[in-house]
């Protein structure tokens, strides 16, 4: 399957941060002008033309920039929680404090250089990242091009590659699933 991979537009922090919103409720945050602006930009490279469908992260500033995308390239749309961003804890009903924060994104940037396994961290690995969208996307194998718009390190858990992704960009990648052998 053809994917292109999206991150999202450029987010509203400010406007969470100015009403005091924290934690897994900033996931809220809008896009900003310059975001729509993105998303409309690239609703116009000819490659997501072709695309069947269009999935997308429960997070507002993703369903926000898959909803402008659908509307413009005449789409389907299909929202899916799994596409969520990494949690810098494996519970997401925890409170997080800043110092877990900051020692889980750190170690999130060491993991791929030193192949840490899942089960020795606290917070999600990249693996179980990469785990639960490929257990998404392969509900969606009927397709031939999809349009996923997601998170950065979500983008980056695929590739499996330490890469910054900017606001907006595409990144073609093809995926393979197993087809299923039994009874055949």
């Amino acid at each position: 399957m053809k994917l292109y991979l999206i991150r999202h537009g450029e987010t509203d922090w400010n406007l969470m941060s100015k009403r005091g919103v924290k934690g897994l409720a900033a996931s809220l945050a809008p896009l900003t002008p310059l975001g729509r602006i993105q998303i409309d930009t690239i609703a116009n490279d000819y490659r997501l033309q072709e695309a069947d469908a269009i999935l997308c992260s429960s997070f507002t500033r993703a369903l926000e920039s898959a909803a402008l995308l659908s509307r413009k390239i005449n789409k389907p749309l299909y929202v899916e929680y799994d596409l969520h961003e990494w949690l810098p804890q494996k519970d997401p009903t925890a409170i997080l404090d800043e110092h877990s924060l900051l020692e889980a994104s750190e170690g999130l940037r060491q993991e791929i250089d030193e192949n840490i396994r899942p089960e020795d961290v606290p917070w999600e690995s990249l693996a179980e990242v990469r785990q639960r969208v490929t257990g998404v996307l392969e509900r969606y194998q009927k397709f031939s091009q999809v349009v996923v718009v997601t998170h950065a390190v979500v983008i980056s858990s695929l590739l499996g590659v330490k890469r910054s992704v900017d606001y907006a960009e595409i990144v073609p990648f093809e995926i393979h699933f197993q087809k299923d052998l039994v009874g055949k």
